[in-house]
């Protein structure tokens, strides 16, 4: 029917391996906010706190990097699944009306003889 330039088969299989990693940055995340507790406790040291807060506003701004990669992830693996569904439903859509443009005209190019587009000139 058609060559297709998208295999939705291979597309599936690496949808599938990015939920396999999206364990690894649940776990990341949970990593980072035991970091980011864990050394502002250790930094504080004899009340001086300058290290411990320090490493708060530092882990602060990290905290949500994994958070917002699987976001990111998530988001282009749903467009990337949308866009291999729309390419292969038009693929369809244009081997049917190839399909039905030769039966039609009798032409494997679909293409009518030209008394069909200009009834004048069949005489």
């Amino acid at each position: 029917m058609s060559d297709y330039r998208v295999d939705p088969d291979g597309v599936l299989g690496v949808l599938a391996g990015l939920d396999d990693i999206g364990a690894d940055f649940g776990t990341a995340a949970v990593d980072v906010d035991t970091a980011a507790d864990d050394g502002a406790t250790a930094l504080a040291i004899d009340d001086r706190t300058v290290m411990s807060r320090a490493w708060k506003s530092f882990m602060n701004e990290r905290r949500s990097v994994p958070g917002k990669i699987m976001h990111t992830i998530n988001v282009c693996s749903q467009a990337v699944s949308e866009a291999t569904l729309a390419v292969v439903a038009g693929d369809d859509q244009m081997a049917t009306a190839t399909v039905s443009a030769q039966a039609q005209t009798g032409s494997p190019w679909g293409i009518a003889p030209s008394h069909a587009y200009m009834p004048a000139l069949a005489g």
